[in-house]
């Protein structure tokens, strides 16, 4: 991919309401002009603010340091993996450091966390089902009997344990939440909050992956 087909779908993705068409990302106004910099890279100048901005002004991408085509990859890459991607092996596919593979894949993280914020279901489908998993906080148990504890009490646990609660519309979109274990409450208003209010939970039918819907 040359430079201008990667600023074009950088474009395309960005400002995907226009046609690619820029905006500014002080105002929100839509005339504007280039001026790209001396050395070729895209700016753009508002004629209502008069303020410049570049194509990744007002993103996590903002004051980089790579090509365009470097962040469109690391995009692709980080999304196409089924089940994760290695840092390593993306600083070897991107030729980046394995900081600058962290921090970026970080990056691409805060940005899909941003996008579900304040998102809501249940708007055009009444049903929805939720269920929850527990992740993290295993305690390794001593190597000898004698040094061993009950990991099953309170103050032998790590505190680390996380729990990921879904909801899902019967045949439309999902919605994920994560919140520590111990606050059951705060996991029962995060799913309040997730869902319109003619949406009902609903307990899922035999044969489903939501079973705890009614807790």
């Amino acid at each position: 991919m040359t430079d201008a087909e990667a600023e074009a779908t950088f474009c395309a993705v960005r400002w995907s309401t226009t046609n690619g068409e820029a905006v500014c990302s002080h105002c929100g106004s839509r005339t504007v002009y280039a001026c790209r910099r001396p050395s070729g890279a895209p700016r753009w100048r508002c004629k209502d603010c008069g303020k410049d901005f570049t194509i990744t002004s007002g993103t996590l991408f903002a004051s980089r340091k790579r090509p365009l085509r470097d962040y469109l990859a690391a995009i692709a890459i980080f999304c196409n993996e089924v089940k994760g991607k290695s840092m390593l092996a993306m600083s070897r596919d991107l030729g980046l450091s394995y900081k600058a593979s962290f921090v970026l894949a970080h990056k691409l993280r805060e940005a899909m966390a941003e996008e579900m914020k304040g998102r809501t279901i249940g708007d055009d489908r009444p049903e929805a089902e939720v269920d929850g998993a527990y992740f993290g906080g295993y305690v390794r148990p001593a190597n000898l009997k004698e040094d061993r504890v009950d990991r099953r009490l309170a103050e032998n646990k790590s505190g680390k344990r996380q729990v990921v609660v879904v909801i899902r519309e019967r045949g439309g979109e999902t919605l994920p939440a994560c919140s520590h274990r111990k606050a059951r409450p705060c996991r029962g208003c995060a799913i309040a909050s997730r869902k319109a209010p003619c949406c009902m939970p609903t307990k899922a039918q035999p044969g489903t992956t939501c079973t705890r819907a009614s807790r």
